[in-house]
């Protein structure tokens, strides 16, 4: 708790020691030509002592891997949530090339306890609109699981279109009953935000790189909003209703980002929604 609110963090990537997080960041931020200072690891010690530091309750793991060893990094992002005692949120994540039907592989995981599913088309390198993904979205269908989807560039950088808000927007369409948050407000699309917010019942958005506090991200990143009256501005006329809390630590400042919203000029009840009740309503918890 912060100042009497429960907070989610629900965009953190998470890594299973010291060695593969090094390994792994070092590779996407040289990929990605990420300049600035990482604010932690992502271990899991790691996240929560950022946790502890500023209260977050629960953070959501939006963790993502190549097709090969997603299987298995699916199911230690389960396990490693199921033993966290309630303060960690396992997403799973999906590929068309990875092994295994997609259809049964969502049903073994929703069965562990995964709350949710990360996509990120762009650094995983697929189609989104791929026909092979069409089981797993009629699933989710169904179901209304929730997707949280990469949208945009990955710190200025562009390597293809798959995670282009128009690359989105006929799974949007053509699967109404999924609830999707598109990561990073949309890359920072103020226009898109404001109009996709009005125009589709089931999108939303995460506050993380665009709405950050850390200032080693704000002196470089294009897509950020720097002006707080903006950010309240853009959040009165979207709806509160439509905009989740979260960090992308270990590349966003989970600190950094609380202390910066705690500051916005918006009501209690506008940031209880955006801190943890969206969250709760959209992952089931």
């Amino acid at each position: 708790m912060n100042n009497n609110f429960e907070i989610i963090d629900c965009h953190v990537h998470t890594f299973a020691n010291d060695d593969i997080a090094a390994k792994i960041m070092a590779s996407f931020n040289k990929l990605y030509n990420i300049e600035f200072k990482n604010p932690g690891n992502g271990t899991i010690p790691n996240v929560l002592e950022n946790m502890n530091e500023v209260g977050i309750d629960r953070t959501v793991m939006a963790n993502f891997a190549p097709p090969k060893i997603l299987d298995s990094n699916n199911l230690w992002t389960i396990a490693t949530a199921n033993s966290s005692e309630g303060r960690l949120v396992p997403l799973v994540n999906f590929h068309p090339d990875m092994e295994g039907r997609l259809a049964e592989n969502f049903e073994k995981y929703v069965e562990l306890g995964a709350k949710g599913i990360k996509l990120h088309p762009m650094a995983q390198g697929f189609d989104i609109n791929d026909s092979r993904m069409d089981e797993l979205y009629k699933k989710c269908s169904e179901t209304k699981f929730t997707i949280l989807i990469h949208c945009g560039r990955v710190s200025n950088a562009r390597l293809n279109g798959f995670s282009d808000f128009e690359s989105i927007v006929p799974i949007i369409e053509k699967y109404p009953d999924i609830p999707i948050i598109l990561a990073h407000m949309a890359d920072g699309d103020k226009e898109c935000v404001l109009k996709v917010s009005k125009q589709y019942e089931n999108v939303y958005f995460d506050t993380s790189i665009v709405i950050t506090g850390y200032p080693e991200i704000a002196r470089v990143n294009e897509p950020s909003w720097l002006d707080d009256s903006e950010v309240v501005d853009i959040i009165n006329e979207a709806g509160e209703d439509k905009i989740l809390f979260g960090s992308d630590f270990p590349w966003g400042s989970s600190v950094h980002d609380v202390k910066r919203f705690m500051k916005l000029k918006l009501s209690d009840r506008q940031k209880k929604t955006i801190l943890s009740e969206n969250a709760k309503r959209l992952f089931r918890l």
